[in-house]
């Protein structure tokens, strides 16, 4: 667990929040002199999280197309977050060959070595600090993730539609946790537990998530789905297979949560810090019919859910999704 300090005087912060607060923040700064010049042309570089995508970059956007209608956003970023991107409302996405996570994206670089002309008069968010530019006023650009009905022909292929059983996606591991100071992902042999108190049962099946198909979770009624899903293909199984999704703070969890439609989807999310991911945006869901029950570890270290908590929230979830008629709709 990281520590962290509470209560303590922040004499930086506090000057910080003051100065945007008289002056606004450079965001505010850059955009307002675009709509006084009729700049219409905007372009970000981003190397960081998926999840942030939705929680700190989609919210400029929308600041953006509110001041300028007719606004044109390009973004620079990494090959496995592009996919991200495209729920996003970008108007393109160009991929940075080799680009490691964690530093500011050179974009003149990147547009250069693409032979691409940035567009004359551009306004460019090398390295966007949404948590700066958002302190304060998360609320008020609700995310919203945009959805192709087309996309939702990803999952047939590797997983059967099951109406006589419910089925629950798993998150087994949110593959970034190295990136942070403190432990974001549930412990496998809690993961193990859980699963073996369904594996006689012929009502559910389980459908699990990740980057790798280690280690083994072998049980009767799992479809592993680890190592081979794209992220389009994950939100398509997502979206038309999973009435249930159990799921540590992460990017799978972020873009979930906000990806617009009409979807009935009961999430159980497993946290250490409470003041983090949708919990910190404290926005609400673009997806009317998702129901959250966040569950949040004793002493903010996610180890400490107990597996009977867990386990009593996935009942109570296949509860009401077997008094829901029909068991899972998808509209939108």
């Amino acid at each position: 667990m990281r520590l962290r300090s509470r209560g303590r005087f922040n004499v930086k912060r506090l000057a910080r929040v003051a100065s945007d607060r008289l002056r606004g923040t450079a965001f505010d700064r850059a955009l307002d002199a675009a709509v006084r010049a009729g700049t219409r042309d905007f372009v970000f570089g981003w190397n960081r999280g998926l999840g942030d995508i939705a929680l700190g970059l989609v919210p400029l956007f929308q600041r953006i197309r509110a001041a300028v209608p007719a606004a044109r956003i390009e973004v620079y970023t990494r090959a496995d977050l592009a996919a991200g991107f495209a729920l996003a409302g970008c108007d393109a996405v160009h991929t940075v060959a080799g680009l490691a996570r964690g530093p500011a994206v050179d974009i003149a670089a990147a547009a250069a070595a693409q032979e691409r002309q940035l567009p004359a008069n551009a306004v460019v968010f090398a390295d966007p600090d949404p948590t700066r530019w958002l302190d304060g006023r998360r609320t008020t650009y609700p995310p919203v993730l945009h959805w192709k009905p087309q996309w939702d022909a990803l999952a047939d292929a590797l997983v059967p539609p099951a109406p006589e059983r419910i089925t629950i996606g798993a998150h087994v591991s949110s593959e970034t946790a190295r990136y942070y100071g403190y432990v974001k992902d549930w412990p496998v042999a809690h993961w193990r537990s859980l699963l073996a108190r369904f594996q006689h049962r012929d009502d559910v099946r389980w459908l699990l998530f990740g980057y790798a198909p280690e280690p083994a979770l072998p049980y009767g009624n799992v479809i592993d789905l680890r190592g081979r899903t794209d992220l389009l293909t994950l939100l398509a199984v997502l979206r038309t297979r999973c009435r249930i999704l159990v799921a540590p703070d992460s990017g799978i969890l972020t873009l979930a949560y906000y990806l617009a439609g009409s979807t009935a989807l009961d999430v159980i999310s497993l946290w250490s810090d409470p003041r983090q991911g949708v919990l910190k945006q404290r926005c609400p869901s673009a997806n009317p019919r998702l129901v959250h029950t966040p569950l949040i570890g004793p002493g903010e270290d996610v180890r400490a859910i107990p597996v009977d908590q867990v386990e009593a929230a996935v009942e109570a979830a296949i509860a009401t999704a077997r008094a829901a008629v029909p068991d899972h709709v998808v509209t939108g």
